[in-house]
C-alpha cells in the first residue's frame, strides 16, 4: 500500500493496553525490560505497535497459565484425602504403642 503508514502507540496508548502507570513503564525501559521508543515529535515518546505486540506475546509464554476452578478444587480435595490419611496414620501409631 503505497502512503500507508503504520500508526505508531503513543506512550498513554501502551500504558492503558498493558495497564501500567507511566513510572512503572519508565522503569521497565530503563531496566531494558520493555521495546524501545521511536523517538516522536519533541520529548513524546512512541512505540512500534508490532514491537509491542510481539512483547507482549513472549511476556504471556513465560506467565504460567492460570489453574481452573475445577483444578483448585480437584487439588484441595486431593490434599484434604492426604491430611487424613496422615491423621489416621498418627493415630494408628498412637493407639500402636
Amino acid at each position: 500500500m503505497e502512503g500507508y503508514t503504520k500508526k505508531l502507540l503513543t506512550q498513554r496508548e501502551v500504558c492503558e493496553r498493558l495497564r501500567l502507570k507511566y513510572g512503572t513503564l519508565n522503569r521497565m525501559m530503563n531496566a531494558d525490560d520493555f521495546v524501545p521508543p521511536i523517538n516522536g515529535r519533541g520529548r513524546k515518546l512512541l512505540f512500534d505497535p508490532d514491537a509491542v505486540e510481539a512483547w507482549i506475546k513472549s511476556r504471556q509464554q513465560r506467565i504460567p497459565p492460570a489453574i481452573s476452578a475445577t483444578q483448585r478444587r480437584r487439588d484441595k480435595k486431593s490434599f484434604d484425602q492426604r491430611q487424613k490419611a496422615a491423621s489416621a496414620s498418627l493415630q494408628q501409631h498412637a493407639n500402636g504403642r
